[in-house]
Protein backbone atom coordinates (compact mmCIF):
# COMPACT_ATOMS: atom_id res chain seq x y z
CA UNK A 1 0.00 0.00 0.00
CA UNK A 2 1.35 3.40 -0.99
CA UNK A 3 1.50 6.27 1.47
CA UNK A 4 -1.21 8.19 -0.39
CA UNK A 5 -3.58 5.22 -0.13
CA UNK A 6 -2.69 4.84 3.56
CA UNK A 7 -3.71 8.45 4.21
CA UNK A 8 -6.97 8.08 2.28
CA UNK A 9 -7.91 4.86 4.06
CA UNK A 10 -7.45 6.62 7.39
CA UNK A 11 -9.51 9.64 6.29
CA UNK A 12 -12.30 7.42 4.95
CA UNK A 13 -12.62 5.72 8.35
CA UNK A 14 -13.20 9.00 10.19
CA UNK A 15 -16.75 9.07 11.49
CA UNK A 16 -18.58 12.29 10.64
CA UNK A 17 -20.50 13.12 13.81
CA UNK A 18 -22.11 16.42 12.81
CA UNK A 19 -24.64 16.61 10.02
CA UNK A 20 -23.20 19.94 8.80
CA UNK A 21 -19.73 18.37 8.47
CA UNK A 22 -21.21 15.46 6.53
CA UNK A 23 -22.67 17.87 3.99
CA UNK A 24 -19.34 19.70 3.68
CA UNK A 25 -17.38 16.50 3.10
CA UNK A 26 -19.96 15.10 0.67
CA UNK A 27 -19.97 18.36 -1.29
CA UNK A 28 -16.17 18.23 -1.70
CA UNK A 29 -16.24 14.58 -2.74
CA UNK A 30 -18.94 15.14 -5.34
CA UNK A 31 -17.21 18.22 -6.75
CA UNK A 32 -13.99 16.21 -7.02
CA UNK A 33 -15.43 12.98 -8.44
CA UNK A 34 -18.99 13.68 -9.62
CA UNK A 35 -20.42 14.52 -13.02
CA UNK A 36 -23.98 15.43 -14.00
CA UNK A 37 -25.88 13.42 -16.57
CA UNK A 38 -29.17 14.04 -18.36
CA UNK A 39 -31.19 10.87 -18.86
CA UNK A 40 -34.56 11.26 -20.58
CA UNK A 41 -34.41 14.99 -19.85
CA UNK A 42 -33.95 14.37 -16.13
CA UNK A 43 -30.98 14.91 -13.85
CA UNK A 44 -28.77 11.99 -12.90
CA UNK A 45 -25.44 11.79 -11.13
CA UNK A 46 -22.36 9.66 -11.71
CA UNK A 47 -19.45 9.54 -9.30
CA UNK A 48 -16.17 7.92 -10.38
CA UNK A 49 -13.39 7.20 -7.91
CA UNK A 50 -10.04 5.50 -8.27
CA UNK A 51 -9.98 4.81 -4.53
CA UNK A 52 -12.18 2.22 -2.85
CA UNK A 53 -11.97 4.22 0.37
CA UNK A 54 -13.38 7.35 -1.27
CA UNK A 55 -16.14 5.36 -3.00
CA UNK A 56 -17.21 3.80 0.31
CA UNK A 57 -17.29 7.22 1.98
CA UNK A 58 -19.40 8.75 -0.79
CA UNK A 59 -21.85 5.87 -0.70
CA UNK A 60 -22.16 6.03 3.09
CA UNK A 61 -22.70 9.80 3.15
CA UNK A 62 -25.34 9.56 0.43
CA UNK A 63 -27.20 6.77 2.23
CA UNK A 64 -27.22 8.79 5.46
CA UNK A 65 -29.01 11.68 3.73
CA UNK A 66 -31.09 10.19 0.96
CA UNK A 67 -32.49 6.74 0.36
CA UNK A 68 -31.50 6.84 -3.28
CA UNK A 69 -31.70 4.00 -5.72
CA UNK A 70 -27.99 3.51 -6.25
CA UNK A 71 -25.98 1.37 -8.63
CA UNK A 72 -22.34 0.58 -7.85
CA UNK A 73 -20.03 -0.71 -10.57
CA UNK A 74 -16.45 -1.89 -10.20
CA UNK A 75 -14.50 -1.76 -13.46
CA UNK A 76 -11.06 -2.70 -14.60
CA UNK A 77 -8.96 0.32 -15.48
CA UNK A 78 -7.79 0.21 -19.08
CA UNK A 79 -5.80 3.45 -19.08
CA UNK A 80 -5.40 4.50 -15.45
CA UNK A 81 -2.56 3.50 -13.17
CA UNK A 82 -4.97 1.64 -10.94
CA UNK A 83 -6.22 -1.94 -11.05
CA UNK A 84 -9.85 -0.90 -10.59
CA UNK A 85 -12.06 2.13 -10.44
CA UNK A 86 -15.44 2.54 -8.81
CA UNK A 87 -18.60 4.09 -10.26
CA UNK A 88 -21.60 5.13 -8.18
CA UNK A 89 -24.63 5.86 -10.38
CA UNK A 90 -27.73 7.70 -9.23
CA UNK A 91 -30.34 7.44 -12.01
CA UNK A 92 -33.09 10.10 -12.30
CA UNK A 93 -35.24 10.12 -9.15
CA UNK A 94 -36.79 12.43 -6.59
CA UNK A 95 -34.53 14.78 -4.59
CA UNK A 96 -31.46 14.58 -6.84
CA UNK A 97 -31.83 18.30 -7.55
CA UNK A 98 -32.00 18.91 -3.77
CA UNK A 99 -28.77 16.93 -3.31
CA UNK A 100 -26.97 18.85 -6.04
CA UNK A 101 -28.09 22.24 -4.74
CA UNK A 102 -27.21 21.36 -1.12
CA UNK A 103 -23.75 20.23 -2.21
CA UNK A 104 -23.20 23.36 -4.29
CA UNK A 105 -22.90 21.59 -7.65
CA UNK A 106 -25.76 23.54 -9.23
CA UNK A 107 -27.82 26.61 -8.47
CA UNK A 108 -31.59 26.66 -8.17
CA UNK A 109 -31.87 27.58 -11.88
CA UNK A 110 -29.80 24.48 -12.80
CA UNK A 111 -26.72 26.58 -13.61
CA UNK A 112 -23.48 24.81 -12.77
CA UNK A 113 -21.56 26.17 -9.77
CA UNK A 114 -17.77 26.12 -9.67
CA UNK A 115 -17.36 27.97 -6.38
CA UNK A 116 -17.33 26.58 -2.85
CA UNK A 117 -20.72 27.03 -1.22
CA UNK A 118 -19.93 29.44 1.63
CA UNK A 119 -22.87 28.16 3.70
CA UNK A 120 -21.26 24.72 3.82
CA UNK A 121 -17.99 25.94 5.34
CA UNK A 122 -19.14 28.58 7.82
CA UNK A 123 -17.98 26.54 10.82
CA UNK A 124 -14.40 25.54 11.57
CA UNK A 125 -15.33 21.85 11.83
CA UNK A 126 -17.00 22.00 8.40
CA UNK A 127 -13.92 23.61 6.83
CA UNK A 128 -11.84 20.69 8.07
CA UNK A 129 -14.40 18.23 6.73
CA UNK A 130 -14.44 19.98 3.35
CA UNK A 131 -10.65 19.81 3.05
CA UNK A 132 -10.79 16.14 4.05
CA UNK A 133 -13.33 15.47 1.29
CA UNK A 134 -11.27 17.37 -1.30
CA UNK A 135 -8.13 15.42 -0.51
CA UNK A 136 -9.98 12.09 -0.29
CA UNK A 137 -11.53 12.70 -3.68
CA UNK A 138 -8.80 14.47 -5.63
CA UNK A 139 -5.58 14.45 -3.60
CA UNK A 140 -2.35 12.51 -3.52
CA UNK A 141 0.79 12.67 -1.41
CA UNK A 142 4.32 11.37 -1.91
CA UNK A 143 6.03 9.15 0.60
CA UNK A 144 8.36 11.57 2.46
CA UNK A 145 11.29 9.20 1.85
CA UNK A 146 11.19 10.31 -1.77
CA UNK A 147 10.32 13.99 -1.47
CA UNK A 148 7.82 16.42 0.00
CA UNK A 149 4.92 16.82 -2.41
CA UNK A 150 1.15 16.89 -1.95
CA UNK A 151 -1.30 17.84 -4.66
CA UNK A 152 -5.01 18.20 -5.35
CA UNK A 153 -6.06 17.82 -8.99
CA UNK A 154 -9.29 19.39 -10.28
CA UNK A 155 -10.62 19.91 -13.80
CA UNK A 156 -12.08 23.41 -13.53
CA UNK A 157 -10.03 26.59 -13.19
CA UNK A 158 -12.74 28.49 -11.29
CA UNK A 159 -13.02 25.73 -8.70
CA UNK A 160 -9.22 25.49 -8.42
CA UNK A 161 -8.96 29.22 -7.70
CA UNK A 162 -11.85 28.99 -5.22
CA UNK A 163 -10.03 26.18 -3.39
CA UNK A 164 -6.81 28.17 -3.39
CA UNK A 165 -8.50 31.15 -1.73
CA UNK A 166 -10.49 28.96 0.68
CA UNK A 167 -7.33 27.18 1.88
CA UNK A 168 -5.47 30.47 2.34
CA UNK A 169 -8.21 32.50 4.03
CA UNK A 170 -9.96 29.82 6.10
CA UNK A 171 -7.27 27.22 6.84
CA UNK A 172 -3.98 29.15 6.63
CA UNK A 173 -2.68 26.73 3.99
CA UNK A 174 -0.69 28.20 1.14
CA UNK A 175 -1.03 26.07 -1.97
CA UNK A 176 0.56 26.91 -5.28
CA UNK A 177 -1.45 26.50 -8.46
CA UNK A 178 -0.39 25.40 -11.93
CA UNK A 179 -2.06 23.95 -14.98
CA UNK A 180 -1.12 20.57 -16.40
CA UNK A 181 -2.82 19.84 -19.70
CA UNK A 182 -6.56 20.08 -18.96
CA UNK A 183 -6.22 19.84 -15.17
CA UNK A 184 -5.35 22.33 -12.44
CA UNK A 185 -3.01 21.28 -9.65
CA UNK A 186 -2.94 22.80 -6.19
CA UNK A 187 0.28 21.61 -4.59
CA UNK A 188 2.40 21.87 -1.44
CA UNK A 189 6.14 21.20 -1.29
CA UNK A 190 6.77 22.40 2.26
CA UNK A 191 6.87 19.56 4.79
CA UNK A 192 5.47 21.93 7.44
CA UNK A 193 2.45 22.78 5.24
CA UNK A 194 1.85 19.10 4.42
CA UNK A 195 1.96 18.19 8.12
CA UNK A 196 -0.53 21.00 8.79
CA UNK A 197 -2.92 19.60 6.16
CA UNK A 198 -2.70 16.08 7.56
CA UNK A 199 -3.47 17.45 11.00
CA UNK A 200 -6.44 19.51 9.78
CA UNK A 201 -8.00 16.60 7.90
CA UNK A 202 -7.58 14.23 10.86
CA UNK A 203 -5.00 11.84 9.38
CA UNK A 204 -3.13 11.67 12.68
CA UNK A 205 -1.61 8.19 12.30
CA UNK A 206 -0.33 9.05 8.84
CA UNK A 207 0.98 12.34 10.24
CA UNK A 208 3.06 10.49 12.85
CA UNK A 209 4.45 8.15 10.20
CA UNK A 210 5.20 11.12 7.97
CA UNK A 211 6.99 13.01 10.73
CA UNK A 212 9.01 9.95 11.78
CA UNK A 213 10.12 9.35 8.22
CA UNK A 214 10.86 13.05 7.68
CA UNK A 215 12.95 13.31 10.87
CA UNK A 216 14.92 10.15 10.07
CA UNK A 217 15.52 11.40 6.54
CA UNK A 218 16.73 14.80 7.72
CA UNK A 219 18.97 13.25 10.39
CA UNK A 220 20.43 10.90 7.79
CA UNK A 221 21.03 13.81 5.40
CA UNK A 222 22.64 15.83 8.18
CA UNK A 223 24.93 12.92 9.10
CA UNK A 224 25.87 12.50 5.43
CA UNK A 225 26.64 16.21 5.15
CA UNK A 226 28.83 16.06 8.27
CA UNK A 227 30.61 12.93 7.05
CA UNK A 228 31.22 14.51 3.65
CA UNK A 229 32.50 17.67 5.31
CA UNK A 230 34.79 15.71 7.63
CA UNK A 231 36.03 13.63 4.71
CA UNK A 232 36.77 16.75 2.69
CA UNK A 233 38.57 18.34 5.63
CA UNK A 234 40.58 15.18 6.26
CA UNK A 235 41.55 14.98 2.60
CA UNK A 236 42.72 18.61 2.66
CA UNK A 237 44.68 17.95 5.88
CA UNK A 238 46.41 14.88 4.41
CA UNK A 239 47.27 16.70 1.18
CA UNK A 240 48.68 19.68 3.10
CA UNK A 241 50.72 17.42 5.38
CA UNK A 242 52.13 15.52 2.39
CA UNK A 243 53.18 18.78 0.75
CA UNK A 244 54.77 20.01 4.00
CA UNK A 245 56.76 16.78 4.43
CA UNK A 246 58.00 16.96 0.83
CA UNK A 247 59.11 20.56 1.40
CA UNK A 248 60.88 19.70 4.66
CA UNK A 249 62.76 16.84 2.96
CA UNK A 250 63.72 19.21 0.14
CA UNK A 251 65.19 21.68 2.65
CA UNK A 252 66.97 18.83 4.42
CA UNK A 253 68.51 17.66 1.15
CA UNK A 254 69.69 21.04 -0.14
CA UNK A 255 70.38 23.07 2.98
CA UNK A 256 69.98 20.81 6.01
CA UNK A 257 67.41 21.35 8.77
CA UNK A 258 70.12 23.01 10.89
CA UNK A 259 69.94 25.94 8.48
CA UNK A 260 66.47 26.71 9.83
CA UNK A 261 65.84 28.83 12.90
CA UNK A 262 65.40 26.79 16.10
CA UNK A 263 61.61 27.29 16.08
CA UNK A 264 61.25 26.23 12.44
CA UNK A 265 63.64 23.31 12.91
CA UNK A 266 61.57 22.06 15.86
CA UNK A 267 58.41 22.37 13.76
CA UNK A 268 59.97 20.56 10.79
CA UNK A 269 61.15 17.66 12.96
CA UNK A 270 57.73 17.35 14.66
CA UNK A 271 56.00 17.25 11.28
CA UNK A 272 58.32 14.50 10.05
CA UNK A 273 57.70 12.50 13.23
CA UNK A 274 53.91 13.07 13.08
CA UNK A 275 52.97 13.11 9.39
CA UNK A 276 49.16 13.02 9.90
CA UNK A 277 48.81 15.11 13.06
CA UNK A 278 46.49 18.12 12.95
CA UNK A 279 47.71 21.63 13.62
CA UNK A 280 46.15 21.47 17.05
CA UNK A 281 47.95 18.20 17.85
CA UNK A 282 51.29 19.58 16.59
CA UNK A 283 50.87 22.68 18.72
CA UNK A 284 50.25 20.61 21.84
CA UNK A 285 53.47 18.62 21.19
CA UNK A 286 55.61 21.78 21.27
CA UNK A 287 57.24 23.21 24.37
CA UNK A 288 55.81 25.65 25.17
CA UNK A 289 52.51 24.78 23.46
CA UNK A 290 51.61 26.68 20.33
CA UNK A 291 48.21 27.70 18.93
CA UNK A 292 46.89 26.37 15.60
CA UNK A 293 47.51 29.75 13.97
CA UNK A 294 51.11 29.68 15.31
CA UNK A 295 51.68 26.21 13.84
CA UNK A 296 50.17 27.32 10.55
CA UNK A 297 52.44 30.38 10.46
CA UNK A 298 55.63 28.33 10.99
CA UNK A 299 54.67 25.71 8.41
CA UNK A 300 53.92 28.43 5.88
CA UNK A 301 57.42 29.87 6.50
CA UNK A 302 58.91 26.41 5.92
CA UNK A 303 56.90 26.07 2.67
CA UNK A 304 58.15 29.48 1.53
CA UNK A 305 61.79 28.47 2.08
CA UNK A 306 61.18 25.29 0.07
CA UNK A 307 59.58 27.31 -2.75
CA UNK A 308 62.67 29.57 -2.86
CA UNK A 309 64.91 26.49 -3.17
CA UNK A 310 62.76 25.17 -6.04
CA UNK A 311 62.86 28.54 -7.78
CA UNK A 312 66.65 28.85 -7.44
CA UNK A 313 67.22 25.34 -8.74
CA UNK A 314 64.93 26.09 -11.66
CA UNK A 315 66.94 29.18 -12.52
CA UNK A 316 70.23 27.25 -12.27
CA UNK A 317 68.91 24.54 -14.61
CA UNK A 318 67.69 27.26 -16.98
Amino acid sequence: MGFSEQVKNELARIEVKKRCCGWAELSALLKANGSLEIIKQELALKVVSQQAAAARKIYRLLKERFDFLTEIVVSKAMYLNYDKYYIIKLPPQDRIKELLINCGLIKDNYELSYQINGDLVKNKCCRKAYLRGVFLGAGSINNPEGGYHLEIRVSNQGYAESLLEFAKQKLDLYFKLRQRQDDYLLYLKSSAEIVKLLNITGAHSALLDYENTRVLKEVKNQVNRLVNCETANLTKTVQAAREQIENIKLIEEFKGLASLSPSLQEMAELRLENPYATYKELGELMEPKLSKSGVNHRLRRINKIAEEIKENNSLLRG
